[in-house]
């Protein structure tokens, strides 16, 4: 075969393509020693070497046009070298000497982990799962653009469950360009420490906002790293706080209901996640069903209305307005007396500062949140989480990807 234009494909320093031949899909190039070059040591890069003799290796390289196989074959010198004392041997620069395949392949193997499972490569390929993480997470490793922690306005922080077992990661968002910046094992206060530690003064005093909830170690820790910065509760954690207290009032009327045998029971039952759907998700049936339960019970749709109220106060532009909407909704929850949502709205007036905040900085965990079915995802085609490391690899390259689209 014509090897024209083969050398810039195969190009490696010390070497040059002697043949070629394709033959059912499997493509074959023979790299020979150019002899313009001097054999030099590969570890200390000294040319003061012997050649003790000459082997012919063969290595895997990625596919190209028809060939589902391409193998490199090329001399691979092997010396004395008399600089460091030790025998080595040359490889061409293509060929990665421990795996015997060319970083093309690991690159190509990589680009595959992006879209399909990894016990899908491995068989396709013909190399185990464990060989392909390790491919993948090298090339990230070595490819994937550091986070920019010079200019973090604005942090996103919350927990993802990653395995059984409540086994949770730490998650790190910058809330303006949506990157994943920070991902490791754990939720407590030493966890999201680790990564203020990070941080030089200079890049803490510019984060201006901090999303996250309300749970006590990520707060004790932003508080104690970031003071300058404000801290914003998270709406959507607010309003899970919030449907977990109407639960619980739709269960102690449930079984009120039950104990004196009253027919609103049948009502109640099955309508958990209709009683929390937003309007504009409800079927017509839906809404039907559920107008019915509010009109057989009277503390349901008082809880009802006072659930469906506090959502207006995110449509506040003025912080002042918004306090005294937030101070007239508890007084109203109070009067109403359903111990669930008084315990919860006196949670609120404690925690008011960093609820108010959300006008002034209007964030939200909702990037953090879609990114969570990104974190899924990734794991299904990772075959799981082998490696905590590998795992935050993978979810910053899809959050890099998702930043640029």
């Amino acid at each position: 075969m014509n090897t024209t234009g083969l050398n810039w494909l195969f190009q490696a320093k010390g070497y040059t393509v002697q043949s070629a031949k394709g033959q059912a899909g499997i493509f074959t190039v023979s790299l020979r020693r150019d002899k313009r070059f001097k054999n030099t040591c590969p570890a200390c890069f000294s040319d003061k070497v012997a050649v003790h003799k000459t082997v012919w290796l063969t290595a895997q390289d990625s596919p190209f046009g028809n060939h589902h196989q391409v193998f490199l074959r090329y001399q691979a010198p092997q010396i004395f070298c008399r600089g460091c004392g030790g025998y080595r041997t040359i490889h061409p620069s293509l060929v990665n000497q421990r795996r015997r395949i060319t970083q093309r392949y690991m690159e190509y193997a990589s680009r595959l982990c992006r879209k399909s499972p990894v016990s899908e490569i491995a068989e396709i390929l013909g190399h185990s799962a464990s060989s392909i993480r390790e491919w993948d997470k090298g090339i990230l490793e070595n490819t994937l653009q550091a986070p920019d922690l010079d200019n973090l306005r604005v942090l996103l922080v919350d927990e993802k469950s990653v395995r059984k077992g409540h086994k949770y990661v730490t998650v790190v968002m910058d809330g303006d360009s949506r990157e994943v910046i920070y991902m490791v094992e754990g939720a407590k206060k030493e966890t999201l420490m680790g990564f203020y530690d990070r941080l030089k003064p200079a890049q803490k005093d510019k984060v201006q906002a901090v999303g996250l909830d309300r749970g006590g170690a990520y707060l004790s820790a932003t508080r104690e790293a970031l003071p300058k910065a404000d801290i914003v509760f998270d709406k959507f954690h607010l309003i899970q706080n919030l449907n977990a207290a109407m639960d619980e009032v739709r269960r102690e009327e449930y079984r009120e209901a039950l104990r004196k045998k009253h027919p609103s029971a049948s009502l109640i039952k099955g309508q958990r996640y209709n009683l929390l759907r937003l309007p504009e998700n409800r079927t017509a049936a839906q809404s039907l069903r559920l107008g019915e339960l509010l009109n057989a019970n009277e503390t349901l749709s008082k809880a009802h209305l006072l659930s469906e109220q506090l959502r207006i106060l995110w449509t506040y532009g003025d912080r002042g307005d918004a306090e005294q909407f937030l101070q007239n909704w508890i007084k109203m929850v109070e009067e109403s007396a359903l111990k669930p949502l008084t315990r919860y709205a006196k949670g609120l007036w404690r925690h008011r500062e960093g609820i108010l905040n959300y006008v002034r900085h209007n964030i939200t965990s909702g990037p953090l949140e879609a990114m969570n079915g990104t974190i899924e995802r990734v794991i299904r085609r990772g075959c799981g989480v082998q490696d905590i490391r590998y795992l935050y690899l993978k979810v910053r390259q899809e959050s890099l990807q998702s930043g640029q689209r």
